[in-house]
């Protein structure tokens, strides 16, 4: 490695702090790594912001996509951007994220793959987001001794999994971005990967280069921490639930903690968004398709679309003619794939069993 390079990054990242260009530049790199669903990465990468925000209520994703659609990828190479000292990407037992870890800190993201939405994980993960400022705490016995954990503050998850089965909870607290499984999708995915591979894209000295800066860029970002305030807020026009507000509003700070070299601050030094944040706040939501109440994943709503078409009411073998799907996977979608999973039967208020005939219809109401 050249003797100039850790000062060619940092005069890098200088530049582009300064230019307020944070938030573009990491997402320009992973762009350059990850070929699958650029949405993926953009609320991914805007779910960090929050972590150095006092007034935040946190932003959490999940990536759901059938097996092979990539959904883990997006999540990885991101990772990889965030400096080592500001991420936990490992398989998480349900109560570790309450004991010390090595080098684990608070405003941290943490990467939980292939998650299985189990009480014990699920109430872990839902007590750290609920108390996302704080920390959350719990008390354990050792020896007759009771003794206080306390997890670490501002915990940004990221998760994957094949279907949003999460309890309603979890659900209200993530924003749900789904993986292009289309064949056109995986063409993009595949032809980048050999692109890549024929050494045209970019070089190894290329992507050291890239990585030392944006974890110049995100050291950076994680050394503020203040408020941040919306002065124009008031004039926003929002028409979903209290949640999805707030997670609009944060949002927003989080374009702002991003871009705060170019940002002002009010007499109580408290950071300023401006009008810019709030548009790049809405075109991301908007492409999310809002904060859904029910978080129906690609497949659910192909499902119940399919079982409208049909006449609203059909068995689990006649949806399987329907759909081609199998009946283990149309029993994974009704009724999750897990222990205390949730799959259409629980988060669909449209969706029941009628089980006066044998075998059970499943039954649409008129209101979807």
């Amino acid at each position: 490695m050249p003797s100039d390079f850790g000062s060619r990054v940092q005069a890098q990242a200088k530049e582009i702090i300064e230019a307020g260009a944070s938030y573009d530049y990491i997402l320009d790199v992973l762009n350059k790594r990850y070929f699958g669903t650029p949405l993926i990465g953009r609320i991914l990468l805007a779910s960090l912001g929050p972590g150095s925000i006092s007034n935040s209520s946190g932003i959490h994703v999940q990536v759901c996509g059938p097996a092979g659609s990539g959904k883990s990828e997006a999540a990885k190479k991101l990772a990889a951007l965030v400096h080592p000292k500001y991420r936990l990407v490992a398989n998480v037992t349900p109560q570790a994220l309450f004991y010390p870890i090595e080098s684990f800190v608070d405003g941290s993201v943490v990467f939980i793959d292939d998650i299985v939405w189990k009480d014990d994980l699920g109430n872990s993960v839902k007590k750290i987001t609920g108390m996302f400022q704080d920390g959350a705490e719990r008390v354990v016995t050792t020896d007759g001794i009771g003794k206080r954990q306390i997890s670490k503050k501002r915990l940004t998850f990221w998760s994957t999994s094949v279907d949003n089965q999460a309890d309603e909870q979890m659900r209200d607290r993530q924003f749900l971005v789904e993986c292009d499984s289309s064949i056109a999708g995986k063409k993009k995915i595949s032809d980048s990967i050999l692109a890549r591979a024929s050494g045209k894209i970019s070089v190894k000295a290329d992507d050291d280069f890239e990585t030392a800066v944006c974890h110049a860029l995100f050291m950076e970002l994680r050394s503020w921490f203040g408020e941040v305030v919306i002065p124009f807020s008031k004039d926003i026009k929002f028409g979903g639930g209290n949640r999805a507000l707030m997670m609009f509003l944060d949002l927003i700070g989080s374009f702002a903690v991003f871009a705060r070299s170019n940002r002002q601050f009010d007499e109580d030094l408290r950071l300023e968004a401006n009008e810019d944040d709030y548009k790049r706040a809405k075109a991301l939501y908007d492409d999310l398709g809002g904060h859904s109440a029910y978080k129906l994943t690609e497949a659910e709503t192909r499902f119940l679309d399919a079982l409208k078409e049909f006449g609203r009411v059909a068995n689990k073998q006649q949806m399987q003619q329907i759909t081609g799907l199998s009946l283990g996977r149309i029993g994974d979608i009704l009724n999750g794939n897990g222990k205390n999973s949730h799959g259409l039967f629980y988060k669909c208020p449209y969706l029941s069993k009628d089980e006066s005939v044998r075998p059970y219809n499943i039954v649409l109401s008129e209101d979807y």
